[in-house]
């Protein structure tokens, strides 16, 4: 999804690429964003695609889950740019929130080096391309964003034209949706390097 943001360079050590072996399940109580006395930072946030919701994990503190809206086509992993998925693997938060039209971003660093490989093999991206994300994340900088693969993803609010709609469709081009009030609260306690999970 293509914002008018650009994703940062040098971001902090990215976690290994393959999935966790036993990611957390969802948890079925959940405090609500009004009653959260104690969440100064998110762990790790974890999206699960087929429930639209997203987990983050407070530490300390409980886990608040939110309700979210996916890429227009939200059933399979991203493979190409256009495509309005949602991409599915291990992520992190790659660069600082900014303000957009959709009230607050919140950038990753999609593709990794699965996508990059998987898409190799398939013929979605060419050697070339795939080289140019393998030697980024290598050295650990965020990874180019106009391959064929598309970049500029993220979690994102709602802004003034999608108000209200995320509980209900899958509107984004590609990006995790939140209400304005949860991404404000997913900003202030994020950082670069904050794993995301991206799940079926």
């Amino acid at each position: 999804m293509a914002l008018a943001t650009a994703l940062l360079a040098g971001c902090a050590t990215r976690p290994a690429e393959t999935p966790p072996a036993d990611p957390p399940a969802l948890l079925d109580a959940a405090i609500s964003l009004a009653d959260d006395p104690t969440c100064p930072r998110i762990a790790h946030i974890e999206v699960r695609k087929s429930e639209r919701r997203l987990v983050a994990r407070c530490n300390p503190g409980p886990a608040v889950v939110m309700k979210v809206a996916l890429g227009r086509e939200p059933v399979g992993a991203k493979t190409s740019k256009g495509d309005h998925r949602t991409p599915e693997g291990n992520y992190v938060v790659s660069g600082p929130a900014t303000r957009n039209r959709f009230h607050r971003f919140i950038p990753i660093d999609y593709p990794s080096r699965r996508d990059a490989d998987v898409a190799l093999a398939s013929g979605a991206i060419t050697a070339a391309e795939h080289s140019r994300i393998v030697a980024r994340r290598a050295h650990d900088r965020s990874p180019p964003q106009d391959t064929a693969l598309g970049g500029g993803l993220g979690l994102h609010g709602e802004g003034p034209r999608w108000q209200g709609e995320s509980a209900g469709i899958d509107w984004t081009l590609g990006c995790i949706a939140v209400r304005d009030h949860e991404i404000d609260f997913l900003a202030q306690r994020v950082k670069v390097g904050t794993p995301v999970w991206i799940v079926p």
